[in-house]
């Protein structure tokens, strides 16, 4: 898709090219025309500052394709990155080649921009092409594994709560498989999307306009492919799923059991410094930004909020220990089980 949008703004930007500099006096006479000086002093002006237009174009395309990947990190200042280039060259470069210096401040920042821009997709390009044969390989490696029908555990939780472990444990004492990483591996092999693209959809990178990337085509082409992998590992039998709203996705289900796993905040943060090295700042900041991250993603695709214990069969409180909260689980589920 990046190639194709590329190749016709390439195209299209080749058009406006040639006639800018062919006939820059059909477009210089829209805004009127003040005698032969200010005619010529137009048409420099128009043929030198938009010689490399082209180059523009392709700078904001790609700067607006890895907002659309979700990141948006790297995109931010690439899509102001022309617009500083040329106010800092519109400043000096009239210094030393005079008044026309201000129509060379464009094409030189059209330069620099994209040949910075050409670095960053190139090395990005490189890591989604790595990811997806690695994703590829786990899909093979970690395909839908064998179970027998029984109970389907769907783990949501709280950042800093280890629901992960939690869900691991689980899975171990009722000898049954658990997906979190490997659901989005198995969805990057069948929908073609590399697997980091898939795995960060509901991460915190999309802070400030969450909702609005959301709602992009193709975000929602790779929440299609996830939902529908997270179906077919309901269907193949028992389980436990950590994550990805899977309790939503599967709410249908009459053998469905949902589970909320939350602790209270400074033992949250304690658990983040001691998996990532975070200070208690850090901590405190990671914790909200991730949680806000997995309630917009979870409100867009349910119209629900996140978190209501309404929505769960059960809901625990890690703070009480990993290895308590998964024999709690395990407690209940068999309580729930023998009722049945």
């Amino acid at each position: 898709m990046l190639k194709l949008i590329i190749k016709w703004t390439v195209i299209v930007c080749a058009v406006c090219t040639f006639l800018f500099e062919a006939f820059p006096l059909l477009f210089i006479k829209m805004f009127g025309a003040d005698g032969e000086l200010y005619t010529q002093f137009a048409v420099l002006c128009l043929r030198i500052y938009l010689s490399l237009i082209i180059f523009t174009c392709v700078q904001k395309v790609c700067a607006i394709f890895l907002q659309s990947i979700g990141h948006a990190k790297a995109a931010a200042p690439l899509s102001i990155l022309r617009d500083v280039l040329l106010i800092l060259f519109s400043l000096s470069v009239p210094v030393f080649c005079g008044v026309t210096g201000i129509f060379w401040a464009a094409p030189i920042a059209d330069v620099i921009a994209v040949f910075i821009t050409g670095i960053v997709m190139v090395r990005l390009w490189k890591s989604l092409e790595q990811e997806k044969h690695k994703a590829q390989g786990k899909a093979g490696d970690q395909a839908i594994q064998p179970s027998s029908p029984g109970v389907i555990i769907t783990i949501a939780r709280e950042h800093g709560t280890a629901g992960k472990q939690i869900g691991q444990l689980v899975a171990q004492k009722l000898q049954i498989p658990c997906y979190y990483k490997e659901m989005t591996a198995i969805a990057a092999k069948e929908s073609g999307l590399a697997s980091e693209f898939i795995s960060n959809i509901n991460s915190d990178e999309n802070a400030v306009m969450r909702d609005l990337y959301l709602s992009t085509s193709v975000i929602q082409q790779a929440i299609i492919a996830q939902d529908q992998v997270i179906k077919k590992i309901a269907e193949v039998g028992s389980c436990v799923i950590v994550g990805r709203s899977a309790d939503h996705v599967l709410r249908h289900r009459k053998d469905l059991v949902r589970i909320f796993i939350y602790a209270p905040k400074d033992y949250r943060t304690k658990k983040v410094m001691e998996m990532y090295g975070d200070t208690w700042e850090e901590g405190k900041k990671n914790i909200e930004r991730s949680d806000k991250a997995r309630a917009t993603y979870y409100r867009n695709i349910s119209g629900k909020k996140w978190g209501d214990p309404h929505q769960y069969e059960l809901c625990v409180d890690s703070s009480v220990g990993i290895q308590k909260c998964a024999d709690l689980i395990v407690s209940y589920l068999s309580i729930n089980n023998a009722k049945k």
